[in-house]
C-alpha cells in the first residue's frame, strides 16, 4: 500500500469550525512493529477515527499507556506523548478551529479534556459510531472525506439546533496566538473586547488551557514545522524565527513540553514514522 499524507478542507460550510482534515496511511506489515511517534503539543483540539488498527498512546513519565478507541475527542495537549498506531495504520483526524468543541458539544468545558480524550461515540452519539463503521469500509481518503463531511454537518446541524453557542471573543484571541500575534495578553484582551480575567476563564472553558500556554504552544509547534522546512538552520536562527528571545528561552520550552534538549528530542523526531516513507510534518 502506497503511504498517504493528506490534508484536506472540509465542505465550505463546516470551515468556521474545521481547519482541516488530515488523512495518514501507513503499512508497517513488512516489519515486526511499527514504530513510535515522539508527538509534541499542537494548539488544536481534534476529533480522531482509527479505522484500521488502534493507536496506542503512552506517557513513560506518568507510567501511561492506553489503547484509543476507535473515535476520540482530543484536548488541548499540553505534554509530549507517544503513540504507536500498529502495522495496518489510518487516522482520519478533524483539526478543530478555537472553541469549536465547546460548541458542538453544548459547553463540554475543554478544560476537562486537557492532555487526554474520550470516546468520541460516548460524548456525541450514534452519528460518530456509524461514521466510524463507514470509515472502516472504505480504503481511499477520497472515499473517507464525504463522510466525514456529512457527520460533521450533522453535529454542527445538532448544535445549533439544540443548543445555540456562538463563537465568542476569546476564539478570536486564540487564534491571534496561534497565527504568532505578539504583544502583552492584557492588550490582547482588550483587542477582544475582554478584561483579563475574562479572557483567562473563557480560555479554560473553550480551550482548555491558559492564554499564555496557548500561545507558547502555538509558538513551539511553529518551531518544530520551521526545523523541518529549514535544515540548513542552526537552533538558535529558528527560535529567533519563531519569536523567542534566545536559546535558553526556547530549550525551556522543550524542557516543559517534551522533558527534553532540543537535540534530544530532534534524535527521537528523526525515527517517526513518517519519515520511513520520505515524509515531513511542515
Amino acid at each position: 500500500m502506497k503511504p498517504v499524507f493528506r490534508d484536506a478542507l472540509p465542505a465550505p460550510a463546516l470551515r468556521g469550525w474545521v481547519s482541516r482534515y488530515q488523512i495518514i496511511q501507513l503499512d508497517f506489515r513488512s516489519v515486526a512493529a511499527a514504530p513510535a511517534k515522539a508527538y509534541w503539543p499542537r494548539p488544536a483540539c481534534a476529533l480522531a477515527f482509527y479505522p484500521r488498527d488502534p493507536e496506542i498512546v503512552s506517557r513513560p513519565s506518568a507510567g501511561l499507556s492506553v489503547t484509543k478507541p476507535r473515535a476520540v475527542l482530543i484536548g488541548q495537549a499540553t505534554a509530549m506523548e507517544y503513540r504507536c498506531g500498529g502495522r495496518d495504520f489510518c487516522v482520519f483526524q478533524v483539526e478543530f478551529r478555537p472553541g469549536a468543541l465547546f460548541r458542538l458539544t453544548g459547553g463540554l468545558r475543554s478544560v476537562e479534556l486537557t492532555d487526554g480524550f474520550v470516546d468520541a461515540e460516548v460524548v456525541l452519539g450514534r452519528d460518530v459510531a456509524s461514521a466510524a463503521s463507514a470509515l472502516s469500509a472504505v480504503d481511499t481518503a477520497d472515499a473517507m472525506v464525504p463522510i466525514v463531511d456529512e457527520l460533521m454537518s450533522r453535529l454542527v446541524a445538532r448544535a445549533e439546533q439544540r443548543r445555540r453557542i456562538d463563537g465568542h471573543a476569546a476564539d478570536w484571541a486564540a487564534h491571534q496566538l496561534g497565527v504568532g500575534a505578539t504583544g502583552s495578553l492584557s492588550r490582547l484582551a482588550d483587542r477582544a473586547g475582554l478584561s483579563t480575567r475574562q479572557l483567562h476563564r473563557s480560555f479554560l472553558d473553550r480551550i482548555g488551557v491558559e492564554p499564555s500556554v496557548f500561545g507558547r504552544i502555538a509558538r513551539f509547534d511553529r518551531l518544530l514545522r520551521a526545523r523541518n522546512t529549514h535544515h540548513d538552520w542552526d537552533w538558535l536562527s529558528l527560535a529567533l524565527d519563531a519569536g523567542y528571545h534566545d536559546h535558553r528561552h526556547m530549550a525551556r520550552d522543550f524542557q516543559a513540553f517534551t522533558g527534553l534538549s532540543p537535540s534530544a528530542f530532534y534524535r527521537q523526531e528523526l525515527e517517526a514514522p513518517e519519515r520511513h516513507f520520505g515524509h515531513l510534518e511542515m
